[in-house]
């Protein structure tokens, strides 16, 4: 049986007041997505929906959903905000309306598409941001499954606490994005009435990264807290390697769950042995239950695919999320519509998946606080 999903290239139309829009088909249930396929987070974009995908694969090979299959239809908008709400606006003026939107890519497209979602009483589930304020707003479409940056800020910095780490300096964006990171690290600092890391910032616009580099050093720092980019990170442990002061035994290099290893070595190669990276979901290639049943089902997926997501977390975020989703559509009853989903999803109190503890309720969107450590070895893969 078919998995019945598709990439859809979009173009920009105007939206139009219309009845209640039926939802599906008798056959069929609708779940669309706009999200970074290509562009500079296409890393993460792609894992995330070949991994959600596999999931709703293996939900429509045992019969769907209350004997409906799930189709879903998936966008690429680059990882840019405006492409992602004209693709939005397309996906919910179709004929045949979709149930939810799901799993769309970083805080900036999914704060740009909250008010279509608002305006359409339709649920944004598991949008793939960390983002402190994005999930402090009181959203009732929006529900995510992932927790925030505080999260992993705690981990990393708790950790290197534990381990003796006194000089920490923080590198940055210097724009809303970096800054509001940074203030994260600071307030843990003042908490834990530890020094003040030294910042530095590296410009969006002009990114100077030997001056980056020298600025850093200068601070004598035992451990690094990267709040950019993959490819700014990526940059930064180059030239710190050229210059002799960057590798193991030198420098600890810590990052937050936004960085992708894949990119982060495709862009410096050796000097990213030993960068460790905060996780958001379960080893994806553990012993777990759910980790076993991942591997299956991308398995099932894709058995000629050259690329291989089995030890990606943004693809086993993406089939936990649809796994999440479709055990609320199941409980939403054979009648679902937009509004009985997101009640279900509200009232899917506290579920475990494996060693993932989520908690959903009233008022209560945000589902994990999971964070785990992973560390790049020197064969460039990821141990945790």
């Amino acid at each position: 049986m078919g998995a019945l999903c598709t990439v859809a290239h979009v173009p920009l139309v105007h939206a139009q007041s219309s009845p209640a829009p039926k939802i599906g088909t008798p056959s069929r249930l609708r779940i669309v997505q706009s999200a970074a396929l290509s562009g500079p987070q296409a890393d993460v974009g792609l894992a995330f929906n070949i991994g959600a995908k596999a999931a709703f694969a293996a939900a429509n090979a045992a019969g769907g959903i209350h004997g409906r299959l799930i189709e879903f239809i998936s966008a690429d908008d680059g990882y840019d905000a405006n492409k992602a709400v004209q693709n939005t606006t397309q996906l919910l003026s179709g004929s045949e309306a979709p149930l939810a939107l799901f799993g769309y890519t970083g805080t900036a497209c999914t704060k740009a598409v909250m008010p279509l979602a608002k305006a359409a009483g339709v649920m944004l589930f598991a949008p793939v941001s960390s983002n402190d304020i994005l999930q402090s707003e009181n959203q009732p479409q929006v529900f995510f499954v992932r927790g925030t940056h505080s999260d992993e800020i705690t981990k990393i910095l708790t950790h290197l606490t534990t381990i003796g780490s006194q000089r920490i300096s923080v590198f940055y964006p210097n724009d809303d994005f970096g800054q509001g990171k940074l203030a994260l690290v600071n307030a843990f600092a003042s908490e834990h009435k530890l020094s003040t890391p030294k910042a530095v910032p590296c410009d969006p616009k002009s990114p100077d990264f030997p001056s980056a580099a020298k600025a850093l050093l200068q601070g004598d720092p035992q451990a690094v807290v990267h709040l950019a980019s993959s490819q700014y990170s990526g940059r930064l442990l180059k030239e710190l390697n050229s210059s002799g002061a960057g590798g193991p035994g030198r420098l600890l290099h810590y990052g937050i769950s936004s960085i992708s290893a894949a990119d982060l070595v495709r862009e410096a190669n050796s000097a990213v042995h030993g960068f460790v990276i905060a996780k958001r979901v379960p080893n994806p290639r553990g012993s777990t239950a759910i980790a076993g049943d991942f591997r299956r089902a991308l398995k099932a997926q894709q058995p000629s695919s050259k690329d291989d997501f089995s030890s990606s977390g943004f693809a086993m975020e993406g089939y936990v999320a649809a796994r999440l989703l479709m055990k609320a559509m199941q409980n939403a009853g054979p009648k679902i519509d937009r509004a009985t989903l997101r009640n279900a999803a509200e009232g899917l109190g506290r579920q475990e998946i494996g060693p993932f503890t989520l908690t959903y309720g009233p008022g209560k969107h945000r589902g994990s606080s999971f964070v785990e450590l992973a560390m790049v070895r020197e064969d460039l893969t990821i141990v945790r």
